[in-house]
């Protein structure tokens, strides 16, 4: 009996398996997709859930400055940028870091209040923990805090509780670690400071510490004498990224050259804060509020 030729597929058969075939390829088309835009919703969530932790969870941040000027470590907390902070709880945080830290002296250094505010109350309660710790307190302005019209306002109540206002001047403050002139300077970003005044009548010698609001005062800090001064204004950029940085700061600035950290002007060191509140939308990335903590003081 000779072998039986098998038969081939009727076209409409190769039509059902085309069919059925394009069916499973659509199917895998729709799953692969449908689990890309769950993980992508899933790395959304999660960044949205840090960037919001990062702005209502304040941390306290530790910096060293080594100078022979000194003769024992002076701690200065800085405390920047707070933006009229509402939450009575991440207020309440904020004090107990500041007193743990144990400073010598408290730097405010600007953007105590938002351009407009219902209430200042968030600012009062800040000042009222502050003003619990043993340790002196010194303001300088920032931008926000000159467009108020909560100024004055904000002026007086600082001033209530024992925080001094240092508007393009200098004191001497003494202790353990020897005479420091502390020298406050007004706004660069809004064209109110002057450093030159703020330094009018120092004696050459001696260690110069600065507490400004904005980084603009970097190029004129060592024609003047200074070794080391503090600023925030820069909210850090805000948003950072791993290896890249800020990429945007306020005053709409991308990705800025300085944004965060320490940066020289000869001798001179500026220290950018990037500090506790935000500005537009609450949010912060890989850069959590802060407050920070300034060893000044001889090596070791």
């Amino acid at each position: 009996m000779s072998a039986r030729t098998p038969a081939s597929p009727t076209p409409a058969r190769r039509t059902t398996r085309a069919a059925q075939a394009k069916a499973r390829a659509v199917r895998r088309r729709r799953i692969r997709v449908a689990a890309s835009l769950g993980i992508l919703l899933a790395l959304g969530l999660a960044v949205l859930a840090r960037g919001t932790w990062e702005v209502r969870t304040t941390r306290l941040n530790e910096t060293h400055f080594v100078t022979d000027e000194l003769t024992a470590e002076l701690r200065v907390v800085q405390v920047t940028d707070f933006h009229n902070i509402p939450r009575t709880t991440q207020v309440r945080d904020i004090v107990e870091l500041v007193r743990a830290a144990e400073p010598d002296l408290i730097a405010i250094t600007g953007d105590l209040v938002n351009t407009h505010n219902r209430t200042l109350d968030p600012a009062r309660r800040l000042l009222a923990g502050l003003a619990g710790i043993d340790a002196p307190r010194y303001f300088v302005d920032g931008n926000h805090d000159h467009w108020s019209a909560d100024h004055a306002e904000v002026h007086r109540l600082l001033e209530a509780h024992g925080v001094t206002i240092l508007d393009d001047e200098h004191t001497v403050i003494t202790g353990g670690f020897g005479p420091v002139s502390l020298i406050g300077v007004d706004d660069y970003f809004t064209g109110n400071g002057d450093l030159a005044a703020a330094v009018d009548g120092l004696p050459d010698d001696g260690f110069r510490l600065v507490l400004t609001h904005s980084p603009e005062i970097l190029p004129e800090l060592d024609a003047h004498g200074v070794d080391y001064a503090m600023c925030g204004h820069t909210h850090g950029g805000q948003i950072r990224l791993p290896l890249v940085g800020a990429i945007y700061q306020p005053g709409g600035q991308l990705f800025p050259r300085i944004s965060k950290g320490a940066y020289t002007d000869g001798d001179a060191t500026l220290y950018i804060d990037s500090g506790l509140g935000t500005t537009g939308p609450e949010f912060r990335l890989f850069n959590q509020s802060q407050v920070t903590l300034h060893r000044i003081g001889p090596q070791g």
